[in-house]
C-alpha cells in the first residue's frame, strides 16, 4: 500500500512537472541577426525615465507621462528614421550606427544620440545623457524602452 502510494506520488509529480515545463518553447535567435537587421520595424515607446543630477549628486528619478497618441519609433532599413511622443507629428530623418552600442539619429527638429543597453526581437532599451531645456543646469539620463 505505502509502495503504491509512493509511486503514486512520484507519478504525479512527474506529471506536473512536464505540464508546467515548455519544453516546446523555440529558443530566441534574435540576437544572432547583427543589430542593423534587429532595430528595423516600429516599436513602441513603452517607457521614458529620467534620471537628474546636479554635478555628481542624484536630484530626482521621474517616469514622464504617455499621452492618448501613438507613442512610437520607426527604423527602416535604408536608414529612415521617425520618433514621435506625446505628438501627432513625428521627428523624420535618418539614422546610423556608431561603434558597438551607439546609435545617431539626424532628425528635425530633434537629433537622438542613444547608447543601446538592450536588443531583443521584443525589447530595445537606450539611454542618453546631457542636458533638457525642461531642466536647466542639471544633467538628465534618458532611458527609454521600447518594445513590440
Amino acid at each position: 500500500m505505502k509502495t503504491t502510494f509512493t509511486s503514486f506520488i512520484l507519478i504525479a509529480g512527474l506529471l506536473t512537472v512536464s505540464v508546467f515545463t515548455n519544453s516546446c518553447a523555440k529558443p530566441d535567435h534574435s540576437a544572432d541577426k547583427p543589430k542593423e537587421q534587429q532595430v528595423v520595424g516600429k516599436w513602441t515607446i513603452n517607457r521614458i525615465q529620467l534620471k537628474i543630477y546636479s554635478g555628481s549628486t542624484f536630484v530626482k528619478d521621474t517616469i514622464l507621462s504617455q499621452s492618448l497618441y501613438p507613442n512610437t519609433v520607426t527604423f527602416d532599413a535604408n536608414g529612415g528614421f521617425q520618433y514621435k511622443f506625446n505628438t501627432t507629428t513625428p521627428d523624420v530623418g535618418t539614422y546610423a550606427f556608431s561603434g558597438a552600442t551607439s546609435l545617431v539619429t539626424n532628425s528635425a527638429p530633434k537629433s537622438y544620440n542613444w547608447t543601446m543597453l538592450t536588443l531583443t526581437n521584443v525589447l530595445f532599451t537606450v539611454v542618453s545623457k546631457g542636458t533638457d531645456p525642461a531642466f536647466p543646469g542639471y544633467n538628465v539620463e534618458r532611458y527609454q524602452t521600447f518594445t513590440r
